[in-house]
């Protein structure tokens, strides 16, 4: 007793405070493990883009060797294919619409990598039609340059809802060109290249690579933090009972 309190151990609401308070630290410990995650994607994103393009053949053999190379600055040469293109359903500026992926056939291309590469050639609005996506002139070579990305996997809860397969009207909802690719019955890599935006091309709108991260992990610890601190302050209120002392 301490100054009139008394603690009275409840068996039952103790077995289930702990177990709760086991889930909201362990959700609390991995925000904070999000966090250091996202800082350091903000970080190196940042170094990364301003960089100069490098030939894809030297990043792919940097990415064959296991190093990380999303979002680095790449440059190559090819010709658009004249189908095969893949419409991915998203939002930009708050408008419907998607991101026109077409398969670039690419010119003096190492044996070692794939001759197709996958471009997401920028944002298109739903109102307007896209009569044709080839180069007009298969014989001309384009300059190709964006950044380096891998190919979009869902992890839950995402992959519980977003559908990986073309829908009816023929959209995708997710960015992975293996499936594109296989779609049409040719060969391309679990990559594809964000373009920058081209000069004198209103649509497709390259150069919408989202590169502003939203940061919110250490508002979500703390969030789960503090629910763990009052759920310990309720067990402690619904435990412990005051007693006035009497003289008899």
């Amino acid at each position: 007793m301490l100054a009139g309190f008394r603690f009275h151990f409840r068996p039952v609401l103790t077995i289930f405070v702990v177990m709760a308070l086991g889930v909201l630290l362990a959700l609390g410990n991995w925000q904070l493990l999000r966090l250091e995650w996202k800082r350091e994607l903000l970080t190196k994103v940042e170094a990364r883009v301003i960089a100069e393009p490098l030939p894809i053949d030297d990043v792919l053999k940097r990415v064959a060797a296991g190093e990380d190379m999303e979002y680095t600055p790449v440059r190559l040469n090819g010709v658009y294919a004249a189908q095969g293109d893949a419409k991915v359903f998203s939002t930009f500026d708050g408008a419907p619409g998607f991101f026109l992926f077409s398969p670039l056939l690419r010119v003096e291309a190492e044996q070692a990598f794939d001759p197709v590469v996958y471009v997401n050639r920028g944002f298109v609005p739903q109102s307007v039609e896209i009569a044709t996506t080839g180069s007009g002139d298969p014989r001309r070579a384009l300059p190709v340059a964006g950044l380096f990305r891998e190919a979009e996997v869902l992890a839950p809860p995402s992959s519980w809802f977003r559908s990986t397969q073309k829908s009816g009207d023929g959209y995708w909802f997710v960015r992975d060109p293996v499936r594109f690719a296989a779609s049409e019955k040719i060969p391309a890599g679990a990559y594809y290249i964000d373009s920058f935006a081209v000069a004198d091309a209103e649509w497709p709108k390259g150069g919408t690579t989202r590169l502003n991260f939203r940061n919110s992990h250490l508002e979500y610890a703390l969030t789960w933090f503090g629910l763990a601190g009052a759920l310990f302050a309720v067990w402690v209120a619904m435990s412990v009972k005051w007693s006035r002392a009497t003289n008899d």
